[in-house]
């Protein structure tokens, strides 16, 4: 049989099951054929790699660097491929045939031969809670569609504690959809993200109407047994520009590695937080801070551990202490960690999300954002935490 002619579309596989696989649900193709006889594999593989260095890069939705070919002793071709949906595959091969790039490849391929299966590659549910997360932030605001997506991402409910946003889908729309129309170009790009069980983080960097307005947003998010969103917290700070050691409150390292090493990593950030950020410290920076690499990204803040030091006694000298009233929730994945909590300034009241990396137990680069907490008199929702 040839694939050509027989393709079996995964795309409604999961249908009904409470889930959205379906929107983001990668496609492995596998290939397998014989030559007619007479075509040397030499000769197939140089029409081969020319199928994938001009036809194939081409292709809404080919992933790039995926496609793998073999040969085996039997003269069985195997080639894989991956694609990020089964309709991006299919928009493919409905121009395969007659493509200038694929005429000598087909030319040799005996099609009585050729079969082509298609697998599904099925997200982890930390993956689907990060895609709706993802999702809501980008199709909602970004694009725009503020009801379509807090309806297709949240689950039966939506507590909401951004500052003058109500509880539910409604409170959503009625907040977005003006600040849409007022906001008509928007800019939105996610830097970071965290999955930590049913939470996700995300780091986010704004810009309005080209550049008239900046802003970071740092979310958290609460799932359901679905992975839909159900309960939101954030901080929104206006962007401030390079700092003192030349960074940015979003630049920096975004590699998430050492998997293993999360549990603990969150219990080091802990300790820094309730141990040596507070007003009577029961321990020293030294402990969770690296004296070789401390990358700071805070705005006002040069690099290094011994600056941090000078600028905690400075605050201390003054009265003006940098202090964690209460850590709320800390999540992790690998080398990063985010916190949340009510931090206190100069006897300013702050939410604080703080996003550390770490490197062999200790800390070597660190981003915060912070947000005056709002009057009660003034919250539409629960408050901030």
């Amino acid at each position: 049989m040839s694939s050509l002619d027989h393709v079996v579309s995964p795309s409604n596989l999961f249908e009904g099951d409470g889930h959205t696989y379906g929107l983001a649900m990668a496609v492995i193709e596998t290939i397998t054929l014989r030559l007619t006889a007479g075509f040397a594999p030499a000769a197939f593989s140089q029409a081969n790699a020319r199928v994938e260095a001009e036809y194939l890069p081409q292709q809404p939705g080919f992933n790039v660097g995926s496609r793998v070919t073999t040969l085996d002793d039997e003269g069985t071709w195997t080639i894989s491929l991956r694609w990020d949906s089964a309709a991006d595959a299919d928009a493919s091969m409905a121009s395969f045939m007659n493509a200038p790039a694929t005429q000598d490849y087909l030319s040799m391929i005996d099609m009585s031969t050729m079969e082509m299966r298609r697998t599904v590659e099925i997200a982890s549910p930390s993956a689907r809670s990060l895609d709706h997360a993802t999702r809501l932030y980008l199709e909602g605001i970004r694009d725009g569609n503020a009801r379509a997506a807090v309806e297709a991402y949240t689950g039966d409910r939506y507590t909401q504690h951004s500052t003058g946003v109500r509880d539910g889908v409604e409170g959503f729309v009625e907040f977005f959809e003006p600040f849409i129309e007022r906001n008509p170009t928007r800019d939105i790009d996610i830097v970071r993200s965290i999955v930590d069980g049913r939470f996700v983080f995300l780091m986010a960097a704004q810009s309005l109407n080209d550049g008239e307005s900046r802003w970071v947003t740092t979310d958290l998010f609460d799932t359901d047994g679905n992975d839909k969103i159900v309960e939101h917290w954030d901080v929104i700070h206006e962007w401030g520009g390079e700092n003192p050691g030349g960074h940015t409150q979003v630049d920096g390292a975004t590699e998430i590695t050492d998997l293993d090493k999360t549990e603990e990593n969150k219990a080091i950030v802990r300790r820094l937080l309730e141990e040596a950020f507070i007003l009577e410290p029961t321990a020293s920076f030294d402990e969770f801070i690296s004296a070789e690499t401390y990358i700071n990204h805070n705005p006002e803040a040069p690099d290094g551990i011994e600056a941090l030091k000078a600028m905690d006694r400075m605050a201390r000298e003054k009265r003006e202490t940098l202090h964690y009233k209460k850590v709320h929730r800390i999540v992790g994945q690998g080398n990063f960690v985010a916190s949340f909590a009510h931090q206190v300034w100069n006897d300013i009241d702050y939410a604080a999300f703080d996003i550390f990396r770490l490197e062999n137990g200790m800390i070597v680069e660190h981003w915060d954002n912070v947000e005056v907490l709002p009057d009660p008199a003034d919250l539409a929702n629960s408050g901030k935490f």
